[in-house]
């Protein structure tokens, strides 16, 4: 991580991500890294490609590269992916990445977009350290 730019990477283009993408966009302090959704005509999917950002269907591809990546922000409602995630990166030795959990992503969104109340969740079962 630069000092003054965070490097993050969205997992879930969908009705969360591709709006949180957008607001994300805007900050010159962050840098988006890449998008993964098994979608590839997502909102986020089809802004990654806009934008010349690197999009994968296949979270454990963002996986791979994040030693890039100072934050991922997960929010595909698919409960699968946020321990395939974490089994990745413990087997890379990767103790650094940061997986961002529902309740910040919301935050973040909220203050992106200058929302006066939190953002809604999608993905109640996003629960904790789990």
């Amino acid at each position: 991580m630069a000092d003054d730019i965070i490097s993050v990477a969205i997992v879930g283009g969908g009705r969360t991500g591709g709006p949180l993408l957008e607001a994300l966009l805007a900050l010159p302090y962050l840098q988006v890294i890449g998008v993964a959704d098994r979608d590839e005509d997502s909102p986020g999917a089809v802004i990654a490609r806009e934008r010349g950002i690197f999009f994968t269907p296949d979270a454990d591809v963002l996986a791979a590269k994040a030693d890039e990546i100072d934050l991922i922000i997960e929010v595909s409602g698919d409960r699968s992916v946020k321990p395939a995630l974490k089994q990745a990166f413990r087997a890379q030795g990767n103790s650094d990445t940061i997986i961002v959990h529902d309740l910040v992503a919301r935050l973040l969104m909220t203050l992106a977009t200058g929302g006066d109340r939190l953002a809604p969740t999608l993905h109640p079962h996003d629960t904790g350290v789990g």
